[in-house]
């Protein structure tokens, strides 16, 4: 097995290096050069928003096209994050599945934020963005993703990595998008219907998306957490093995108004899904269910008045989490009182976000944009429910234990203020600088001052060097916080933010204007991640990790007929545990992790393409003898077809082609053999365009 996965390693990096050196030699240094001034001057007026020149941005960015995901087949933000170098998932028994960033703290969620068209969408009570990750790829315009800590976006900290979906609300002149209706169908009885529809004045600008989308997904799971005494010794005789219910039910309604100066973001998402794998590690039953409803409103005005622009941002987020499940098998024996017909429970917990900021750029001086500001955040529960079957008598019928035994704090509130100040210094047209801090304030832990530097050097045309430090944060989660009365969950609120320290440098060789090899070199120091564990459940912040690693990545073509893109990242390191005073190596975390696609245009409206994932083999933490979590690989396939003269388009693809066991690790003593995920899977795609 080792041999094979070196042998297809090597093969990837002598493909690499051999469509480098034939375009290198191949390529003329004049037309290079009228290349990319071309590029340039094509999208120089949008470049500061869209980021087609991603190249040349302050820090470690991929950026992938709604239209060529499409092509390839990938079904939703999931798949296309997927794609991304460095950058694996993980999950939980919620299935609250969460990528992971350079294998940081996969045993958290949090580390990375989520963006649509610009609001951070995380929610507050995991500090996750699973709901999300099932946006549909129609939807997508453009994908953004950053690794690492260095991108700031409005005083908004991102601790390992963020992720900018753009929809199709983004117009420009010269980039309009027509409207669309889309329908999909394949396994598991999947079933989705979206449209997105324009309408614009001189003045204004009205955009709605809208979908809705269903399955009936099943996944083999077993033995349950009963098996190893996740609800007493004495219950391990009800474990059970099964389809574990991971069916979703999901719509969303989208709005964006500019009328002017001003512009209104709106969206409302409705999330349903069954419960998984069980909020106390018992396999629950077909029709539990989780909803991770999320609604927002967000008010803007921009107004450029001279050498200043004014940035005014103000709104409203909603989200909850919202669970009624059968918590544990019949005949269950908790505490000498036996539950003939088992455990039932419904946990609601409600929060809301109000958020303001005002920043203002400043470029008068020359070669300078300065950029000061404030965000001030106000987060708290807004309405909480705590309903269990009866502890006293063992009846099912729900008894409300909201103020004598809560799961949650219904009181739970927190204040944020941040103030930023950077200055974008061009040192010559080949030269740049940024440089700033962030500061924070809390009503619990702050996060104090966190700087950022970055330098991106244009040696010529083809080859250009970034150098990026900066220091971010993660504040913990309202379920890290706030969590009580759980036998696997204790919150507190005494715990610090977690803090990095990231140092990374770039070396981007572009070979024309749509062709590139990129290479990074990155060493992250993470100080007081948090985490709790079966044998002690109160989330603490209990590891120091080191992380360090390399990433590279190839964009081109072979011939003018396709297109390529390979990648390849690799990470490693060392973890403190501070209460056991030991060491370990970076644990439930890929080493090894290589993925590329390639679309053969037949002609101008037919085009075949693969997808191929390799995920490597991932260490158990300390104490957990499981052996290693598998590697696994993956090939996808899709046919693409565009009828030009009647706007409509039909995408057919089929996703592990070879029926692959793709297995995501579970925590220690919960279900022994992990998380199984999808085998092979159909999907059928038909686009309308108007």
């Amino acid at each position: 097995m080792k041999r094979n996965i070196l042998f297809t390693l090597n093969r990837v990096f002598f493909t690499l290096l051999l469509i480098f050196s034939f375009t290198s030699l191949n390529a003329q240094t004049n037309d290079l050069l009228e290349s990319i001034y071309n590029e340039m001057e094509q999208f120089n007026r949008v470049a500061t928003v869209t980021k087609q020149n991603e190249n040349y941005q302050p820090y470690i960015i991929s950026v992938f096209q709604g239209e060529e995901l499409e092509k390839l087949g990938v079904s939703n933000l999931k798949e296309a994050l997927l794609l991304t170098p460095g950058v694996d998932m993980t999950t939980d028994n919620f299935n609250n599945q969460t990528p992971i960033f350079r294998g940081s703290n996969s045993l958290s969620y949090g580390q990375s934020k989520l963006f649509i068209d610009g609001v951070s969408v995380n929610n507050l009570f995991f500090d996750a963005y699973s709901e999300y990750l099932f946006l549909p790829i129609e939807m997508i315009k453009r994908l953004e993703v950053v690794r690492g800590p260095g991108s700031k976006i409005d005083g908004v900290n991102a601790y390992a990595g963020s992720i900018n979906v753009i929809t199709y609300a983004e117009d420009f002149e010269g980039f309009e998008s027509s409207d669309k209706l889309i329908f999909k169908y394949g396994s598991s009885e999947y079933k989705m219907g979206g449209f997105f529809k324009t309408l614009k004045t001189d003045e204004l600008k009205l955009f709605v998306d809208f979908f809705y989308q269903e399955d009936d997904k099943k996944l083999p799971s077993g033995p349950d957490g009963l098996s190893l005494g996740a609800l007493g010794a004495s219950n391990i005789p009800l474990s059970r093995s099964g389809d574990a219910p991971v069916w979703l039910k999901e719509y969303s309604l989208g709005l964006s108004l500019e009328y002017k100066d001003f512009s209104i973001k709106a969206r409302v998402l409705e999330h349903e899904k069954g419960s998984a794998y069980g909020i106390n590690l018992a396999l629950p039953e077909n029709s539990d269910r989780v909803k991770l409803p999320s609604y927002y409103l967000d008010i803007g005005y921009d107004k450029k008045v001279g050498d200043f622009e004014l940035n005014v941002d103000t709104g409203i987020k909603y989200d909850a989490f919202d669970s009624y499940s059968k918590l544990a098998p019949d005949d269950l024996n908790l505490s000498n009182v036996i539950f003939n017909d088992g455990i039932y429970g419904e946990h609601f917990a409600a929060q809301q976000t109000l958020y303001h900021s005002l920043y203002v750029k400043y470029d008068g001086f020359d070669n300078h944009l300065i950029t000061m500001g404030y965000r001030l955040v106000r987060e708290e529960t807004i309405d909480m429910v705590s309903k269990l079957s009866n502890r006293t008598t063992g009846d099912v019928e729900l008894v409300d234990y909201s103020d004598t035994l809560p799961f949650f704090d219904k009181n739970a509130k927190r204040n944020i203020f941040i103030f930023s100040l950077q200055d974008e210094f061009w040192f010559s047209d080949n030269f740049s600088f940024i440089y700033g801090f962030n500061y924070e304030e809390t009503s619990y832990k702050d996060a104090g001052v966190e700087p950022r530097v970055s330098m991106v050097y244009q040696l010529d045309a083809g080859n250009i060097f970034k150098a990026i430090y900066s220091r971010s944060h993660r504040n913990a989660s309202w379920q890290e916080m706030f969590t009580m009365n759980n036998l696997a969950r204790v919150g507190s609120t005494n715990l610090e933010p977690e803090i990095v320290d990231a140092f990374e440098v770039a070396y981007i060789k572009k070979l024309s204007s749509d062709s590139h090899v990129k290479t990074n070199l990155f060493y992250l120091i993470n100080k007081d991640q948090i985490y709790n564990s079966s044998a002690n459940p109160e989330y603490k912040n209990a590891m120091d990790s080191d992380i360090y690693g390399f990433e590279i990545e190839y964009k081109g073509n072979i011939s003018n007929l396709d297109k390529l893109y390979l990648n390849y990242s690799y990470v490693t390191g060392d973890s403190y545990i501070k209460d056991e005073h030991r060491s370990e190596s970076l644990s439930n975390a890929a080493h090894h992790l290589a993925k590329g696609y390639y679309i053969y245009n037949i002609d101008r409206g037919l085009s075949l393409s693969a997808i191929a994932k390799y995920v490597g083999s991932k260490s158990r933490v300390l104490g957990d003898r499981r052996e290693k979590v598998e590697a696994y690989s993956t090939f996808d396939t899709a046919m693409h077809y565009k009828n030009i003269k009647h706007d409509f388009s039909l995408t057919f693809s089929i996703k592990n082609i070879f029926n692959s066991t793709v297995k995501f690790p579970s925590a220690i003593d919960t279900y022994s053999q992990d998380y199984e995920q999808e085998r092979r899977t159909f999907l059928v795609t038909l686009k309308k365009e108007f």
